[in-house]
């Protein structure tokens, strides 16, 4: 079975597995090995620390012979083609993206918490979405870490059972 795993740098990255495929989010690479990184970023827009992790990140992949997908390299046209969407809100969406076109059968989400009392909370529904745009494809999708929000209510709980909906709504 083609498996990858895709590698945040949330809580939770250190339990992902260092066998078969494992791609690292952005710099990740520079604390684990990898086997590709993809660092969907604009540094241009970002300041000087995030431009030198940034370099850094790229020359190790390049000393490591490790491929590193970014805005020049990441097949856009035809992924968006190929899902007909453009609906990108993050790295960890392009990553899926590429799995899932690529023709994995199982992606393992470690350290992609996505949680919703920071700027995640932007971010999560594109990662949800491409989460459900790999099971509706008959992908196994896995989430590793207590803490995350992929794929879960805003309150954890399932609509409509153990939590009265209007208590929170008024």
């Amino acid at each position: 079975m083609k498996k990858v795993s895709i590698i945040g740098k949330g809580n939770g990255w250190e339990d992902a597995p260092h066998e078969g495929e494992c791609w690292g989010i952005t710099q990740l690479n520079l604390n684990r090995s990898v086997s590709r990184v993809i660092d969907m970023n604009d540094y241009e827009i970002w300041g000087e620390k995030e431009m030198k992790e940034s370099r850094q990140s790229r020359v190790l992949a390049y000393k490591n012979h490790i491929p590193y997908i970014d805005l020049d390299n990441y097949p856009l046209e035809e992924i968006q083609v190929f899902f007909d969407t453009d609906y990108f809100s993050n790295t960890v969406d392009y990553a899926i993206a590429l799995a899932v076109y690529e023709g994995f059968e199982e992606i393992h989400l470690y350290g992609v918490n996505m949680e919703i009392d920071s700027e995640y909370a932007y971010q999560k529904p594109g990662v949800d979405f491409w989460c459900g745009i790999a099971k509706g494809k008959g992908i196994k999708v896995k989430i590793h870490g207590s803490r995350s929000k992929i794929m879960k209510t805003v309150d954890g709980f399932l609509y409509g059972y153990g939590y009265p909906q209007k208590s929170l709504w008024g």
